[in-house]
């Protein structure tokens, strides 16, 4: 973990001994078990920050965050630590993100855990659409179709798709996690092509990237951070983009769309959140400080930039506005497909 410590002097939150007993009572009793906790709205903050990540360490998220961290310590004149805890997609970081309720804890997501969640699992301990306050857009960019050279007879995505189509449950597609992008948007390719490909979780894209490249899984969604490295080694291929247009980084590779894909371009994102009833003016001064980060410093992009990342840090209803049409777009995938966690 990384902590940044800056000195400053506490604030004060409003003494609630003031209220009478049947004030206090009837106040508990009217907040929600989850999700609508009102925090204090004096001074912020008042104690160590904590930044949740759902994924592991060396993830293409983990080095933003500990490249903000030192920002937003700086900003706020309190320590920041970042907190990888990877996992079941994501939900495990962002249920804790939900339950939290000490004013200080948030949390970087990418996109399951505040989108399709619930879809995916009914019995999620929290829901998606009224958990979370969102803070922060952090950055998006498009996916690339990475395979394993020796997998397959040829380096095209229509090789790609013959060679799936002749042998059906024969290959492995690797994912982050069920209900993530990485694992939605090829059930999708695969009912719209007619393939059967068996899918195998990981716990972030590094464990999964090192697994497709030595040959343990066949293909997988890729972030370019993490399949760069091998694609430039020729540990593994680009075959497709899975955005609009073509990425610099990679201006050789096909999107989708110029394939005949029946599937609509997507991208991977990260968002910053904190839980239901955090305050809005804190989360706005929040994302204030990322975009001056991204701006200013490098290191606060995390090498993100590098590889075909658009870093962003938008005001909170950006990324609300996101999350609900991503929301109504994966959600109909799953519903489509009867799919669940389990998968």
């Amino acid at each position: 973990m990384t902590a940044i410590s800056i000195n400053s002097a506490s604030s004060r939150r409003s003494p609630i001994a003031l209220m009478s007993r049947r004030r206090v009572v009837a106040s508990l009793c009217a907040m929600p078990a989850l999700g609508g906790v009102s925090f204090a709205q004096g001074p912020w903050p008042s104690q160590p920050v904590r930044v949740v990540l759902g994924q592991p360490a060396g993830s293409g998220s983990d080095p933003m965050a500990r490249g903000l961290a030192p920002h937003l310590a700086s900003a706020f004149g309190r320590p920041v630590v970042i907190e990888n805890m990877p996992g079941a997609g994501g939900t495990s970081a962002a249920a804790v993100v939900a339950r939290a309720t000490d004013g200080h804890t948030l949390g970087i997501v990418l996109g399951g855990p505040t989108t399709t969640a619930r879809a995916m699992n009914p019995n999620l301990s929290y829901d998606p659409r009224t958990a979370f306050q969102p803070i922060s857009l952090l950055n998006r960019s498009s996916f690339v179709l990475t395979v394993h050279p020796a997998s397959f007879p040829g380096v095209r995505f229509a090789d790609v798709v013959d060679y799936a189509r002749a042998h059906p449950g024969k290959l492995s597609y690797a994912s982050i996690g069920p209900g993530t992008v990485t694992h939605l948007a090829m059930e999708e390719l695969k009912a719209a092509l007619g393939l059967d490909i068996v899918h195998v979780p990981y716990r972030g894209f590094p464990q999964a990237s090192l697994e497709l490249a030595a040959g343990r899984c066949q293909l997988m969604f890729n972030i370019a951070t993490a399949a760069a490295e091998h694609i430039a080694a020729g540990r593994l291929i680009g075959v497709a983009q899975t955005g609009a247009t073509r990425m610099s980084l990679l201006p050789d590779v096909p999107t989708l769309s110029e394939l005949k894909a029946p599937v609509a371009p997507f991208f991977g994102w990260s968002g910053l959140i904190a839980p239901a009833g955090f305050p809005e003016a804190t989360a706005r001064r929040i994302a204030a400080v990322i975009r001056a980060a991204f701006a200013a410093d490098p290191a606060a992009r995390g090498g993100l930039d590098r590889v075909g990342s658009e870093m962003l840090g938008t005001d909170p209803d950006e990324l609300q506005a996101l999350q609900d049409s991503e929301a109504t777009r994966w959600n109909a995938v799953i519903a489509r497909l009867g799919l669940r966690a389990t998968e």
